[in-house]
């Protein structure tokens, strides 16, 4: 301990009461955790949680979390002090990057970081703080006194550390095993937690690298007392039950996350080993006894003994609580709950002392409506109420109510609107998109998943689906050196691509787009692609291919790769074959056959340059081939073979991110040959930085594919659009294949279609919606309709692709969003 009188010159210094003395550290599940090692010999140590979403969860799922936490809890001996705290804070910051290539998708994102970083959003952040006072020698001493046989041992601090981190290990298993995300504070994160809880201008802070006294560093911002207390130019409430009610649900005061304005909401927990709870039970067993009958009526029964008066002097209340006292201690003999000491408190501040006033009232009022009897917006013990919400000032605001350990996990800040990763930690980037949630909370949206970007969007038609698909392929393009490839259904992406200044090709249509397939079969390896490629469409056929009709290919294309490159056409190909029957299998895919009857796909394949170049951004519109069933696997056979080679071609190091959305991808699934072919892709192409976004508006279709096990178990990020139908029978059925549960199907049933999408995954869930109504230049590019597309093809039509962006700004009356002045500067 420290002796504060001999470096004290000045008194009632905040220091003086604050608790802190300095960080050491110590490792915990691999962990690098920082400990405060207090100036009254306590230790303690902070780590960040985020909890499950209360919206997506269902009761038996909360049922075994409260079990389980509130059996951990229950666990702890009588020197623990826990501390839960929720801050709400503004959610100012807007991370981007100067990686935009165009002005289109760098002012839908300029317009989003307008939104974002205006303060009108907000959210929490979790911390939990363990908290153990060691028992003074004088105790160890009379313990060794007491029990006969006991080894003198000198308890050294190392012991108490090593004791201290096994009760926070035990704490993360738990928190691990009820997948509740746990990060344990180093000495940055801790020092600057600490400074949060008694400043009021919180912020990131660097721990000195020499261990000195918290004091010197950590109070920047003067208290002042009385009534209506201040903490530096903010007026301070502190509102606070003081007593609770009888029952109690998980996420008893999940309200308070959805307030739009700042605060510290603080749960202190003491807690108590079995016999100390007995103790504390029956001596409130007694303390209720002795209320059953006032001392008058004991005199009058003792004199009287008339049994029927006795019965009516009986007070029924003190009798109930006795019964109820007695049930709970049998409970904690039972093992099933334990009791411990709880006090919680909100902080609100503001330099208004008319706004804090009103923000204290509707803080009371959410507790009352809670179920709270009594509730306090602390005046004469309002400074004493602060102190007690400083974890480590346990001698502050002692208060005394016992609750189970049941109803604390109901009343603690456990149930969250989930934010979202703050980075794309596999990009090393900023988060894909920014979008909002419920409760002026805004939700980051990534699809990668442990280095895995694959994912699946699924929903009814009419509910958002290709507005959802374009604001993620805009924003995939703040990633450096980003490649975005979409194939495309009814040119929902084509004004975007026009836009962003890419390639939009009408696949089967449009004649500017035209294959040669055979141009690079030089190569051994493109040779052996090419004559599997020719194989699989011959099946597509339904020609059965036989070794010699596989070796008679196989010279064919022999001899075409000795020639010009410009020579190596399909004609070519099919002159070359020495069978009659495989020349006529292959006349559709040649402009025409030996009779001059034109061939059905040799448009397409049939050229003596290829015009397919993968470059940044391309959208293949592929409804007019879609109705040519038996010839949309070999074009996307080859069109994914092209990608594939780009990607491939890139060093490990210096890999483009690239996102590749399949809109409507039932119809590839329903084509055996590249069913297989996108099993295999799914497992080599995330090797080469490349996520696969598919997007259907048919569960039915996609649930009955041969490879959807696959596509789950690859898809971990899933976005899921409204469907009201979703609670009616078949359809719970469908959704459960795609692993949500009842509560989730609940959301979707009841979500506003073109509004808003519910994601999942393994990290997280969230129903979210994309705030359009608050970026009208967002939507000009992203919603798309009839007589959108109308406008966009005049355009073209008469000022040329490339001046397209400024006659659709001009006439959609629309300005170019700028990054806010401060935003603009980092960049």
């Amino acid at each position: 301990m420290y002796r504060l009188n001999l470096f004290r010159r000045k008194v009632d210094r905040l220091s003086d009461i604050m608790p802190f003395g300095r960080i050491t550290s110590i490792t915990v599940a691999e962990q690098h955790v920082a400990v405060c090692i207090n100036k009254d010999g306590s230790l303690l140590a902070s780590w960040r949680y985020r909890s499950p979403d209360l919206d997506s969860s269902v009761e038996e799922e909360l049922a075994v979390i409260a079990n389980r936490m509130q059996a951990s809890i229950a666990a702890m001996k009588t020197g623990f002090t826990l501390y839960f705290e929720a801050q709400r804070v503004p959610s100012t910051a807007y991370e981007t990057t100067n990686a935009f290539p165009d002005i289109v998708t760098r002012g839908m994102d300029a317009e989003r970081c307008r939104l974002f970083s205006s303060g009108m959003y907000f959210e929490s952040h979790f911390y939990a703080t363990l908290l153990f006072l060691p028992p003074k020698d004088r105790q160890e001493q009379l313990k060794e006194f007491i029990v006969e046989g006991r080894e003198r041992k000198v308890t050294k601090a190392d012991d108490v550390l090593e004791s201290f981190g096994e009760q926070l290990h035990k704490l993360y298993l738990m928190c691990r095993n009820l997948r509740i995300d746990t990060e344990f504070l180093d000495e940055d994160g801790l020092f600057t937690y600490l400074h949060s809880t008694v400043s009021d201008r919180p912020r990131a802070l660097k721990y000195p690298q020499t261990p000195f006294l918290l004091d010197k560093y950590l109070y920047d911002t003067p208290l002042y007392g009385g009534l209506e207390p201040q903490l530096g130019r903010k007026h301070m409430r502190i509102i606070a039950p003081i007593s609770y009610g009888k029952e109690s649900i998980f996420g008893l005061f999940d309200e308070f996350h959805r307030l739009d304005f700042a605060y510290r909401w603080v749960t202190r927990v003491y807690c108590m080993s079995k016999n100390d709870v007995i103790s504390q039970l029956d001596s409130e067993r007694r303390q209720w006894k002795g209320k059953t009958q006032s001392l008058s009526s004991t005199i009058a029964d003792v004199t009287v003994r008339d049994s029927v008066q006795n019965a009516e002097n009986i007070d029924d209340v003190a009798v109930d609580r006795i019964a109820e006292i007695r049930d709970a201690m049998n409970a904690v003999e039972g093992d099933h709950i334990s009791f411990v000491y709880y006090s919680t408190a909100i902080i609100v501040m503001d330099e208004d002392r008319e706004v804090v006033e009103e923000k204290a009232k509707l803080i009371r009022q959410i507790f009352i409506e809670r179920g709270m009897q009594r509730v306090k917006i602390e005046d004469f013990n309002a400074i004493d109420a602060w102190l007690g919400c400083i974890p480590g000032l346990v001698g502050a605001n002692i208060r005394r109510p016992l609750i189970s350990t049941g109803n604390l996990v109901h009343m603690m800040p456990l149930a969250l609107a989930w934010a979202g990763d703050e980075r794309n930690k596999h990009l090393n980037g900023p988060p894909l998109l920014y979008t909002q949630t419920d409760g002026s909370t805004p939700y980051r949206l990534n699809l990668h998943i442990k280095g895995v970007g694959h994912s699946l969007m699924i929903g009814p038609t009419g509910a958002g689906k290709s507005v959802h698909l374009n604001c993620i392929e805009a924003a995939f393009r703040k990633y450096p050196n980003a490649r975005v490839i979409i194939f495309d259904k009814g040119a929902s992406s084509k004004i975007l691509t026009m836009g962003v200044g890419g390639k939009f090709y009408d696949v089967g249509k449009s004649r500017s787009l035209s294959f040669q397939p055979l141009s690079r079969i030089d190569d051994e390896d493109e040779r052996q692609w090419a004559l599997d490629w020719l194989c699989d469409y011959l099946r597509e056929e339904g020609v059965e291919v036989t070794p010699e009709q596989k070796s008679i290919i196989r010279d064919s294309l022999a001899t075409v790769a000795g020639m010009q490159e410009s020579d190596r056409t399909m004609t070519t190909f099919i002159s070359f074959l020495q069978s009659r029957e495989l020349k006529t299998a292959f006349y559709p895919m040649s402009l025409a056959d030996d009779q001059g009857n034109k061939g059905e796909y040799g448009e397409i394949f049939d050229s003596n340059k290829d015009h397919l170049s993968i470059t940044s951004w391309q959208s293949f519109e592929m409804e007019t081939l879609m109705n040519a069933r038996r010839i949309v696997g070999t074009t996307l056979m080859y069109i994914f073979h092209r990608i594939e080679n780009v990607v491939k071609s890139a060093e490990k190091k210096n890999q483009e991110p690239t996102l590749i959305v399949l809109d409507e991808c039932w119809v590839f699934f329903q084509n055996p040959m590249f069913a297989e072919k996108i099993k295999e892709w799914l497992k080599t192409l995330r090797k080469y930085n490349t996520s696969v976004l598919f997007a259907t508006q048919s569960l039915d279709d996609i649930a009955k594919s041969p490879i959807l096990d696959t596509v789950l178990s690859s898809c971990q990020s899933r976005i899921f659009l409204p469907d009201k139908l979703a609670i009616t029978e078949s359809r719970m059925e469908l959704y459960r294949q795609f692993g949500l549960n009842k509560q989730q199907i609940h959301l979707l049933a009841h979500a506003q279609p073109q509004r808003e999408y519910y994601y999942d995954s393994p990290q997280g869930s969230r129903l979210y919606n994309l705030a359009l109504d608050l970026c009208p230049f967002t939507l000009s590019y992203a919603a798309v309709g009839d007589v959108a597309l109308a406008k966009c093809q005049r355009i073209i039509e008469n000022y040329g692709a490339e001046n397209f962006n400024e006659h659709w700004i001009k006439e959609n009356e629309l300005v170019v969003p700028e990054y806010p002045k401060e935003e603009a500067a980092a960049l």
